[in-house]
């Protein structure tokens, strides 16, 4: 029999592996949003409330259309994956129906960057640009719900400004253990899928939009591995 504190061990090394993937998802997913789609955010959803309230009181330099569209995939795509994560059961890192969730977000990522391809890479701002950002943010939203329904096994992976304010503040006090090496692991991670979507865009830019959709698929891959399902993958 193999031991149970090495099976634990490495159930929560694979929760954390893929926490970290999800999080140089969620960077590059919004990266290309603003450069690919034009001007909206994919899963930081408290920036396009910001742009929607400045578009209200007539600012001119953001357009009302993209914010708008991203919020109402957000919303869109937290409602029908709430019944997915929700299912329980398998033998694995993490619950049977966050694992489906993720994988469904893997394919709409998919079928986005397939669309956007297809389409010739429309013009950031452009009709077609808008469009996609409301599956771009439907996908963002069923990860942030997937990741939500782990509960402590859960770690943010689509906004960070709590982690960021958690870490920070924690340092400021001077605690024991001084900055929290999980939660900055997770900020490195958002921002470098950031700078690695921008540069593969830079390098090949009719595959930039493929990046999040393959880290999502290595997250899911890395947490159906093993058994156990009990095991705590990281801490918010």
């Amino acid at each position: 029999m193999p031991d149970r504190e090495a099976v634990d061990e490495g159930a929560r090394r694979r929760g954390r592996s893929a926490l970290l993937l999800l999080s140089f998802a969620s960077g590059a997913a919004d990266v290309l949003a603003v450069v690919a789609l034009g001007g909206a955010f994919a899963g930081i959803m408290t920036g396009n409330l910001v742009l929607l309230g400045a578009a209200a009181a007539g600012e001119r330099s953001q357009g009302v259309w993209a914010p708008a569209l991203a919020l109402a995939g957000y919303l869109v795509g937290t409602v029908l994956a709430v019944p997915l994560a929700g299912r329980k059961g398998g033998r694995r890192v993490w619950p049977r129906g966050a694992l489906l969730c993720l994988g469904v977000e893997a394919v709409v990522l998919a079928a986005v960057a397939t669309v956007w391809t297809v389409a010739d890479r429309p013009d950031p701002g452009g009709p077609a640009a808008g469009l996609l950002l409301v599956p771009l943010s439907a996908a963002m939203g069923a990860q942030a719900t997937a990741v939500l329904s782990l509960g402590r096994k859960g770690a943010p992976t689509t906004f960070f400004t709590s982690t960021l304010t958690t870490m920070v503040a924690g340092f400021a006090a001077r605690q024991p253990g001084g900055v929290d090496g999980w939660a900055l692991a997770r900020l490195a991670c958002l921002f470098a899928g950031a700078c690695g979507a921008v540069l593969v865009r830079g390098v090949a830019p009719e595959v930039a939009l493929f990046l999040p959709a393959v880290l999502v698929a290595a997250a899911v891959v890395v947490a159906a591995g093993g058994g156990g399902d009990e095991a705590p993958s990281g801490e918010a």
